[in-house]
């Protein structure tokens, strides 16, 4: 049983996230909105445009510890589905040593397909083995509820389930203009990396 109702909830997961984006500063907030323009205007290798924005997002979520209901060792995001594009994959495997999957086209997944018995293959006791490493999409996926009620397997189908977090469209924005030149595969991490990291 809810300690709140569904208001009440809302409410105050709005209000973290207005307090969230306060906390901010000026001139974070300004070098996130501009990220899509350096990007486009650097002339540098799509990894070190990829380190560009991984190094974005880790600057303004920095902010957002005090505010997020996430906690280490939850773990529960680390069995969505985490579509990620062939780019970021071979940045991941470059920098974890492990050859990915050479994928010919891109792979659709419906967002209820993973659950608790297809976790991440990079989960491990509980936390995440290529943290400094991982997605832009799970560096952003943070939950700004008053606990983590729907990020639990058993609410998932819950038609009430939404979790509040911040979009921050620059980064995504950034991200896409990564695979501008040539279309980028996309897939779930798991379809680059059925079996995680080599030992």
């Amino acid at each position: 049983m809810m300690e709140f109702s569904l208001d009440q909830r809302r409410a105050m997961a709005s209000d973290k996230l207005d307090r969230f984006f306060s906390s901010v500063p000026a001139d974070l907030r300004e070098r996130v909105t501009f990220l899509p323009k350096r990007i486009s205007q650097m002339n540098a290798r799509v990894s070190v445009k990829l380190q560009e924005v991984l190094r974005t997002a880790d600057i303004i979520f920095a902010h957002a510890g005090k505010f997020a209901a996430c906690a280490r060792g939850c773990g529960h995001c680390c069995h969505v589905h985490v579509p990620i594009a062939d780019f970021e994959a071979q940045y991941i495997g470059d920098h974890i040593g492990t050859a990915l999957v050479a994928l010919k086209q891109s792979i659709r997944h419906d967002r209820m397909e993973f659950s608790g018995k297809t976790p991440c293959p990079f989960l491990s006791n509980g936390e995440c083995s290529i943290y400094e490493y991982r997605p832009l999409t799970c560096r952003m996926h943070l939950n700004f509820d008053i606990d983590n009620t729907w990020c639990l397997h058993e609410n998932w189908n819950n038609p009430e389930a939404v979790i509040p977090r911040p979009d921050i469209h620059p980064l995504m924005d950034a991200y896409h203009l990564l695979g501008r030149k040539v279309q980028p595969i996309v897939a779930d991490i798991r379809d680059f990396f059925p079996n995680g990291k080599a030992s």
